[in-house]
């Protein structure tokens, strides 16, 4: 009955997509977009080629939500051509560069700013509120104050934790602050954990939210601010956790990290809500045993937001057919149901007051915490630049360099990749 409902539902914000769409004389759900001025409407059969990364890719081309769309939007077919994450960015550059381009693609959050630079992206319509979204989800599909990418769906990394082990290493509660969490790796730690806590030493997502944490930020007004004095604060907190032996010096090749918090090796690290069916699959008897907490606060408990937008090539000759999918799948009722079909978080906000979310417990804290996000600064050169905080931060880790060389070099080397 569940999924007649569901279905039902779909079919009604299809339905809403497509009655919008035959009131405007043609146009995709009054959303035709600046540059096509209303000379793309949708007529006649149209083949819209979507790209899709990940899991979403594979799922996505038969889903329920393409079949509804499909269903109430009978002149319009959704080929979905699934990407692996691994190669998309490098695909996409060498589609656009050939003019090979599909009418819609999945965009990583980080990448708005170097397609948009590229003159590549087609104008977001003004029927799709900005308002309706995370903000922080916005701020990433932006460049230069303007909307390049629709969020489609979000993530945020929150703290993983062993309730049990710390409970035998005498702690309750969840840490709230960067001192509860250095307390409670030691108890993990002193009570037999190999670890108290995994951090990686060269991935910047783990990093950033202790620098936001501590009011510090990536770039502040058109500039970089990585060596601040709050960056410099927390790269130092980041590296006392290696110092202090509490987490693993490196990963090695073939490291799980839901392997290790099962076998209790490292009771805690940071990571978005996909962790939660992992470690549900990889051990069943650990429910109950385990929690979710936001990001232990300094200055402020804010984290980094990922996920990933949908946006329309302007050469596609199927602009408006594509805004109308875009529009389609960003309404509550698809974002729900495919939240239900692969557990992505909503980007629209009004779909968290679905009862199939709300109800969930577990999914409080990343509500929470997307409310408390940040992005990345959307900016062409991300990608490069992202590399570089990677190499400084392993460096500082290591102990090849102290956390106030590391902020410096991070400094120099952002400042000298970024060509606005």
């Amino acid at each position: 009955m569940q999924r007649i409902s569901d279905l039902a539902r779909l079919a009604a914000a299809a339905a809403l997509v497509f009655s919008v769409a035959c009131s405007s004389n043609g146009a995709s759900s009054g959303t035709t977009s600046s540059s096509s001025s209303g000379s793309n409407a949708t007529t006649g059969n149209v083949t819209l080629s979507v790209w899709a990364m990940g899991d979403e890719g594979d799922k996505l081309g038969n889903s329920d939500v393409i079949q509804q769309f499909q269903q109430a939007n009978p002149n319009i077919k959704v080929n979905v051509t699934a990407i692996p994450w691994n190669v998309a960015h490098d695909k996409l550059i060498t589609a656009v560069a050939g003019k090979q381009t599909p009418d819609v693609t999945q965009l990583g959050t980080t990448w708005a700013g170097e397609f948009s630079k590229l003159n590549a992206m087609d104008d977001v319509p003004g029927a799709i509120n900005q308002n309706d979204f995370y903000k922080a989800a916005i701020d990433a599909g932006s460049y230069n104050g303007k909307l390049v990418g629709v969020p489609w769906y979000v993530d945020t990394r929150v703290l993983y934790y062993r309730t049990d082990l710390a409970q035998q290493a005498g702690i309750a509660g969840s840490p709230q602050t960067w001192d509860d969490l250095n307390k409670l790796a030691q108890a993990y730690h002193g009570a037999g954990a190999k670890y108290g806590i995994a951090l990686s030493s060269n991935n910047w997502e783990e990093y950033v939210p202790f620098l936001y944490s501590a009011g510090g930020d990536i770039m502040q007004n058109g500039q970089f601010t990585l060596d601040s004095d709050a960056a410099v604060k927390a790269l130092t907190e980041y590296v006392t956790f290696f110092q202090q032996n509490l987490t693993p010096q490196t990963e090695p090749q073939g490291f799980d990290v839901t392997q290790t918090f099962v076998s209790g090796d490292t009771p805690m690290f940071f990571s978005g809500p996909w962790h939660r069916s992992l470690i549900q699959k990889a051990a069943p008897n650990l429910e109950g045993k385990w929690a979710t907490a936001m990001v232990p606060k300094d200055q402020s408990s804010t984290s980094f937001v990922g996920g990933a937008e949908f946006a329309v090539f302007k050469n596609s000759p199927n602009r408006d057919a594509a805004w109308k999918f875009v529009q389609y799948m960003t309404q509550p009722a698809t974002q729900v149901a495919w939240y239900k079909d692969i557990n992505d978080l909503p980007a629209v906000k009004s779909a968290w007051d679905d009862q199939t979310i709300s109800s969930d417990q577990s999914l409080k804290v990343f509500g929470d915490q997307l409310n408390s996000s940040k992005a990345p600064p959307s900016i062409p050169q991300w990608e490069e630049i992202a590399n570089q905080l990677n190499d400084w931060l392993q460096k500082a880790c290591l102990g090849q360099v102290s956390p106030q060389d590391a902020a410096k070099g991070m400094q120099q080397a952002a400042t000298s990749i970024y060509k606005p």
